[in-house]
């Protein structure tokens, strides 16, 4: 299953901190977590990346459930440190089905003949 995954960055993070923490900060968090990311890509199951001139990612994930995503997100180290938008996304083909499903039940309901 697909998910749409956006992270950005919050600033709280490094804003008036000194230099050596900002270092330590991107060092230790940020470039381990791009790197799962960039990982993931290898394996075919993240796509996407950071927004030019932002301070924020997109990233479709491919896994099998909503548990999935919250154990892939939490093993980000960046995990706790970026505000997170996830929406579960549904294949065309599904949704057409729901909606043939959806007119044979009104059609039913109605007694209204198939065409």
């Amino acid at each position: 299953m697909w998910y749409f995954v956006k992270g950005e960055f919050v600033e709280d993070n490094i804003a008036g901190k000194p230099f050596p923490e900002v270092q330590a900060f991107i060092e230790q968090v940020i470039h381990p977590s791009l790197q799962a990311l960039e990982e993931g890509m290898k394996q075919g199951k993240v796509l996407g990346g950071l927004a030019a001139g932002e301070r924020a990612g997109y990233f479709l994930v491919d896994l099998p459930n909503h548990e999935e995503v919250g154990k892939w997100m939490r093993s980000l180290p960046f995990w706790g440190t970026l505000k997170w938008t996830v929406v579960a996304l549904q294949s065309p083909r599904s949704a057409i089905e729901q909606d043939k499903l959806s007119f044979e039940q009104a059609r039913r309901m109605m007694s209204v003949p198939a065409r």
